[in-house]
C-alpha cells in the first residue's frame, strides 16, 4: 500500500469516527434547553419545564438519548422534587443498563434520605 493510500484510508476512518449518531436517538431540544438555562437564567424554570414535558410525553420511534432521563431527574432534584427525580433516575436505569451501577447507588441513597 502506498503512503497516499494509507493517508486516504486514515482520513476516511477519521471522518467516519467523527460522524454523528443523532440518527440513532431522539435528543429533542436538549442542547437548546441547556444553552438557555446557562445563558439566560431568568428563563430557567420555563426551559426546564418544557424539557421535562418533552421527556415525560415522548412517544417517538427512536429511543431517547442516553442520559436524558437522568438529566431530567437532576433538574427535578435541584428543585427539591425527590420523588419525581427518583422516577426519572429509575427510567434511565431501566432503559440504559450501562448506567445501572451509578444510578442504582444514587437511587438507593435518595430513597434512604426520605
Amino acid at each position: 500500500m502506498t503512503s497516499v493510500n494509507i493517508v486516504f484510508f486514515m482520513a476516511c476512518l477519521f471522518l467516519v469516527g467523527c460522524a454523528s449518531n443523532n440518527a440513532f436517538y431522539e435528543w429533542g431540544a436538549y442542547e437548546e434547553t441547556l444553552l438557555k438555562v446557562y445563558h439566560e437564567p431568568e428563563y430557567k424554570t420555563e426551559a426546564l419545564n418544557k424539557y421535562l414535558q418533552f421527556v415525560e410525553n415522548y412517544q417517538g420511534d427512536k429511543p431517547l438519548a442516553p442520559g436524558l432521563y437522568a438529566e431530567a431527574g437532576t433538574f427535578l432534584l435541584e428543585q427539591g422534587d425527590y420523588q419525581e427525580a427518583i422516577g426519572f433516575y429509575k427510567l434511565e436505569y431501566e432503559h440504559w443498563p450501562e448506567s445501572r451501577p451509578m444510578l442504582g447507588a444514587l437511587i438507593e441513597n435518595l430513597e434512604a434520605r426520605q
